[in-house]
């Protein structure tokens, strides 16, 4: 079995295709009519072609491993006088991707990685290595590629596959844009925006004969409903630190304050279409805590944007495949948010994934 992909509280289910690839041994053979079949051994199977959760998981294992190499690479090089900030970001993508691409695996993927992880070296024959990038500005042009790609994904796939391919998505925003001001004079040019929601639209042709799959529909009016609650308390909680700040700073919270408020109205808006609970906006919420303690104001962005970040991520993976490009969009502006207010942040935020075993 590949090892799922968990949230954090409620299991994520085994995605379609592995289920469809792990039956297809046991499947009943053919009648006679849809072929000859050789005397004393089975009609020679003949595997459906893939499926739009594989054509995208293909694809994206492929440049998870372009941006893996490069980043060992390059954190192999750092010398003792390199840039703390850049080591520590270089570091914290290192231990990320492999966890991201273990997450992608199927199960006979997995198995077969595990085999190669328990056979001596030497008689391992290895893939030739990826088309690694060779420089910082390689690597942020590889991140932004998939962070895209991911993206794009997330639109398309199977709602158990969706959810993770957000995560990555948002994390590869964040790993990016730290990467990019840790870099400093290294990297001349900026990180393209991500993608907006108007943009993120299907680019793929969905085959007919593999059509990917949703979840319940009361878990998506569920997650939707808490989505558009928090909108609004992230709006009101901006409105209240904008009171309590000047300058630049109080334009920011209140910058922030409009774009909740819409991304809540907008939520409210499709809850009503899809007849999912529509939340209303309160005049009062209750405050966390003291808003005279500096240290508390001082956190309550970082807080903010971690909590919006696991509940769009949830609704992607919740929702029809038409209502996904609002959070997906959503969850990388939070993660953008969070690179320069987080140090940390999950390889699949919101979810838990074993970690592929190493060949040696």
């Amino acid at each position: 079995m590949i090892p799922p992909a968990r949230p954090s509280r409620t299991a994520v289910p085994v995605t379609r295709r592995a289920l469809l690839g792990a039956a297809g041994a046991l499947a009943v053979l053919p009648l006679a009519s849809c072929g000859p079949i050789a005397l004393g051994r089975p009609e020679q199977y003949t595997p459906p072609p893939p499926g739009i959760d594989d054509l995208y998981r293909v694809d994206l294992l492929a440049v998870l491993d372009r941006a893996a190499a490069g980043t060992q690479a390059l954190v192999a090089l750092a010398g003792p006088d390199e840039d703390p900030a850049l080591s520590g970001a270089l570091s914290e993508l290192a231990g990320a991707l492999p966890v991201q691409r273990t997450a992608l695996l199927t199960g006979a993927e997995y198995e077969k990685e595990l085999e190669a992880a328990e056979e001596p070296a030497a008689e391992q024959t290895s893939p030739p290595p990826p088309e690694a990038p060779e420089d910082l500005p390689a690597l942020l042009e590889c991140l932004v590629e998939l962070r895209d790609l991911a993206a794009a994904a997330a639109r398309q796939v199977s709602g158990s596959l969706a959810r993770p391919l957000s995560g990555i998505a948002a994390h590869t925003a964040w790993s990016a844009l730290r990467l990019h001001r840790a870099a400093g004079e290294a990297v001349s040019e900026g990180v393209p925006a991500s993608p907006t929601a108007e943009e993120i639209v299907p680019q793929r042709e969905v085959p007919a004969s593999d059509p990917p799959s949703i979840g319940a529909e009361s878990d998506y009016h569920s997650t939707l409903e808490r989505a558009q609650l928090e909108e609004w308390y992230a709006g009101y909680l901006g409105e209240v630190l904008a009171s309590r700040t000047e300058g630049d700073a109080r334009e920011r919270h209140l910058d922030l304050t409009e774009r909740h408020r819409e991304r809540a109205e907008e939520l409210g808006r499709i809850a009503e279409e899809d007849g999912a609970p529509v939340v209303a906006r309160q005049a009062v919420y209750a405050l966390p805590g003291d808003m005279h303690d500096a240290e508390l104001v001082e956190t309550l962005p970082r807080l903010l944007a971690q909590g919006l970040l696991l509940d769009h991520i949830a609704l992607v993976g919740a929702a029809p495949f038409e209502r996904r490009s609002l959070p997906i969009a959503a969850a990388l502006q939070e993660a953008e948010q969070l690179a320069a207010l987080a140090d940390r942040m999950e390889p699949l935020p919101g979810l838990e994934v074993e970690q592929a075993p190493t060949a040696g």
